[in-house]
């Protein structure tokens, strides 16, 4: 699940890291499409939705 890039709002976001927040499986995502863009936590499910708009 690290290291993958995903396409979301126009821009392409790298998870970082993955964590447990209450009882939750969450990922930290990080723009790689812009520099000041600020990181982005979404729990794994979200990921697992989306995950047709994977890059790598």
């Amino acid at each position: 699940m690290k290291d993958e890039i995903y396409e979301l709002r126009f821009m392409r976001w790298k998870v970082s890291k993955t964590f447990w927040r209450d009882g939750q499986h969450w990922a930290l995502l990080k723009c790689v499409s812009k520099r000041k863009q600020s990181p982005w936590e979404v729990p794994l499910s979200f990921l697992e939705v989306v995950r047709d708009r994977k890059v790598s």
